[in-house]
């Protein structure tokens, strides 16, 4: 009985543990034109931390081709003008701030609405 009562319970505990699994998602950065948009910004004006631009500049945005090849225009300006914190809070070389600055402009010029 003791056997039959533990083999209950151990089933029981296995599927809760599966649903709670499948009921939970995996979460998703999917930052929308307008968090795009405040990043940037915040990149110029060097309030943004380097874990937010890591992170942007990290992760592909398949839900949005617009944002996909801004990111990636962002990743080729890291690659060539990053120079870490500074006490300015800049990331960014000023050749890069003004190649972000650019990016910026494109990305504010196209209407919100699109995806």
């Amino acid at each position: 009985m003791i056997l039959l009562l533990s083999i209950f319970a151990s089933a029981i505990v296995i599927i809760a543990v599966f649903a709670l699994l499948m009921w939970v998602k995996t979460p998703h950065y999917q930052p929308d034109k307008v968090q795009v948009i405040r990043l940037l910004e915040w990149m110029l004006l060097g309030q943004a931390s380097d874990n937010d631009w890591r992170v942007f500049c990290g992760y592909p945005l398949r839900h949005n081709e617009e944002l996909e090849q801004v990111r990636q225009l962002c990743v080729d300006i890291d690659e060539h003008y990053y120079i870490g914190d500074t006490r300015a809070g800049h990331l960014l070389s000023r050749d890069g701030l003004q190649e972000l600055e650019k990016v910026l402009r494109a990305l504010k010029a196209t209407p919100l609405n699109q995806k």
